[in-house]
């Protein structure tokens, strides 16, 4: 027969053993989790990262070209106005003084007034087709709406990269605790049963429970 106070000493030992299996096969599991949950987030991370720079380099340039693109035909029309209405008061101050040199000039301006305005519209009514190719269009027609939704797509990249970044930071957090309980479940294999034992066991199985917490929060 086993004394009792063996029998009590084998069984503490049997749930320690067993205790500290059931740990490490914890710290194991959540370790795979929280590797591949922070390579997941990673990779997240730079794609949305990668995705709001273009978007930002996108964005610049089109508010770049549609500006350049609309100065330059206000300023033509304005030239066209200016030399229409030109041509329009040199041809009345002809007329007033009987000037017929001046009246000449005046109607000369006005054709090259029409042909000027007809040039404008035709390359107005051309711009952004062919053979332009279509990212060159878009970038020609943006209009407020386009680069507002620009805008807010290049925004939402920027919080979905933010919130992987958090993400990989809980993972990384998590598998640094999940180092330490398994020094403190390797430890307690050392000191077996004993008082110290215990204490680095149940220290060990807070640090995995905060581990597993976090590893939740990545997961959600």
């Amino acid at each position: 027969m086993i004394a009792p106070d063996a029998a009590a000493e084998l069984r503490a030992e049997r749930r320690f053993d067993l205790i500290a299996a059931i740990l490490i096969g914890l710290i194991a599991l959540l370790a795979a989790v929280l590797a591949a949950t922070q390579i997941y987030a990673s990779e997240a991370a730079t794609r949305a990262n990668m995705r709001a720079a273009r978007l930002a380099d996108d964005l610049s340039a089109r508010i770049s070209v549609s500006s350049q693109a609309l100065d330059s035909a206000v300023g033509a029309q304005e030239v066209a106005l200016a030399l229409g209405m030109e041509s329009a008061s040199r041809q009345l101050t002809g007329i007033q003084h009987g000037d017929d040199a001046t009246v000449a000039v005046g109607a000369a301006q006005e054709r090259a007034f029409d042909k000027l305005r007809k040039a404008l519209a035709a390359t107005s009514d051309t711009t952004g087709n062919a053979p332009v190719d279509a990212y060159t269009r878009g970038l020609l027609e943006a209009s407020t709406a386009d680069l507002q939704k620009e805008l807010a797509e290049q925004n939402r990249q920027v919080d979905l990269a933010n919130e992987a970044g958090s993400r990989e930071q809980r993972a990384v957090l998590g598998l640094s605790f999940l180092a330490l309980a398994g020094v403190l479940t390797g430890l307690g294999a050392v000191l077996r049963e004993s008082r110290a034992g215990w204490i680095a066991l149940v220290a060990a199985c807070a640090i995995a429970g905060g581990a597993g917490a976090l590893a939740a929060l990545t997961l959600l």
